[in-house]
């Protein structure tokens, strides 16, 4: 999705948290706006300070489960980033079947389960 449509959406979000008065409603835009923004040099600064936690890279260690969630990655850049490794390519297959039980699975309880 192209850069400029994220940025289109981000107010609309914003709009949503707002009481939608007419005369208030950009005050508060403004102010979340600018909580958004303190919120992430505040986690620039401190993500620069936090040592990195060691990730599992060879065989022996075959998974690592984090102390927490603060360090994250996301999956879609992990997978393009990754794309020759045949972990990855099983996981694109795995996600593929599970995308596609999240389509079925609905449909199936509705013929078990009718309203």
């Amino acid at each position: 999705m192209p850069q400029g449509e994220l940025e289109h959406r981000a107010p609309k979000a914003r709009y949503k948290r707002t009481d939608r008065h007419p005369k208030r409603f950009i005050k508060q835009l403004a102010q979340i706006e600018r909580r958004q923004a303190r919120i992430r040099r505040i986690r620039a600064r401190t993500a620069s300070h936090r040592p990195r936690e060691h990730v599992a890279s060879t065989p022996q260690e075959h998974h690592h489960i984090s102390v927490s969630q603060n360090d994250h990655e996301h999956i879609g850049t992990f997978l393009r980033d990754n794309t020759g490794d045949p972990a990855i390519q099983v996981c694109e297959g795995l996600m593929y079947n599970i995308s596609m039980m999240v389509v079925t699975l609905p449909r199936i309880h509705r013929i078990f389960y009718p309203s």
